[in-house]
């Protein structure tokens, strides 16, 4: 008669296979979570450089469209303000004091839109003075617009809210059509805010009381704006020194923005 021998694992075996396939198991979730988290700090790194790269970005340009000698950084460097041009070009003809005041300026057409909701017409910004003070006045360097042709013609003629007379002529017979300021504030020490749609204030507002766009966050430079005053051989430069942290790393964005404009 054929003897049938019966074939199987051992207990022993089995407990081998069973701790065999328990190390397996730990080691490919560890390589699967510690992969995972590589992908998520790097892609909450990145998300932290597009920021940061859109704020420093974004301020540059808009610093170099700015109305010259509007630029004005707070004494804790955590604000910087300024004024942006919306139009400019030169003049024909304005009042000038000791003329007689007058309602109307004449001047060269530089795609200037009646869709502004608050146009200014500014000539010969010497200072921040010259620039945050009224426009509602009669004497002065800054004015507000009542109204502006739809005109395509070359030259002209600018209605103002009251009959004026400007303080000073442009050397260049320059002029800015210019709307409510912008600000820059570091809120916290940690948010990167932009405001707009306040008025004008002779005293700077830190920060401006009307709600911010928030432009990044993380910020942690207790300094981030620092004003260069334009002198006889240089424009105005503004310094931008950020430093954000993701977790426990430091990023340092410093820039340089010189303001090509001048009165």
């Amino acid at each position: 008669m054929t003897q049938c021998k019966q074939r199987g694992f051992s207990l022993i075996e089995l407990i081998i296979v069973i701790i065999v396939l328990a190390i397996v198991g730990v080691g490919t979730t560890s390589f699967v979570r510690f992969g995972f988290e590589v992908y998520q700090d790097t892609a909450g790194r990145d998300r932290q450089i597009s920021d940061s790269r859109f704020l420093i970005e974004r301020l540059t340009r808009e610093l170099r469209s700015a109305l010259p000698n509007s630029v004005r950084v707070s004494n804790d460097g955590k604000c910087v303000e300024f004024m942006p041009i919306v139009a400019s070009s030169s003049y024909v003809d304005i009042p000038v004091a000791p003329e007689a005041a007058s309602d109307q300026v004449t001047v060269v057409n530089s795609q200037i839109t009646a869709t502004w909701p608050s146009p200014k017409i500014i000539v010969y910004p010497l200072r921040a003075a010259d620039i945050y003070s009224s426009s509602s006045g009669t004497s002065g360097k800054i004015f507000d617009i009542k109204s502006i042709p739809t005109s395509t013609d070359n030259v002209i003629t600018l209605t103002l809210e009251n009959s004026v007379r400007f303080l000073k002529e442009s050397p260049t017979e320059r002029y800015f059509i210019v709307e409510e300021p912008v600000s820059y504030c570091q809120v916290n020490n940690e948010r990167v805010m932009r405001y707009q749609g306040y008025s004008p204030a002779v005293a700077q507002p830190v920060p401006p009381s009307v709600t911010g766009v928030l432009m990044a966050k993380g910020q942690s430079n207790v300094t981030p704006f620092t004003l260069l005053d334009a002198t006889l051989v240089r424009n105005a430069v503004v310094q931008l020194n950020f430093e954000f942290s993701y977790e426990d790393e430091v990023l340092e964005l410093y820039n340089e923005v010189h303001v090509v404009n001048v009165p």
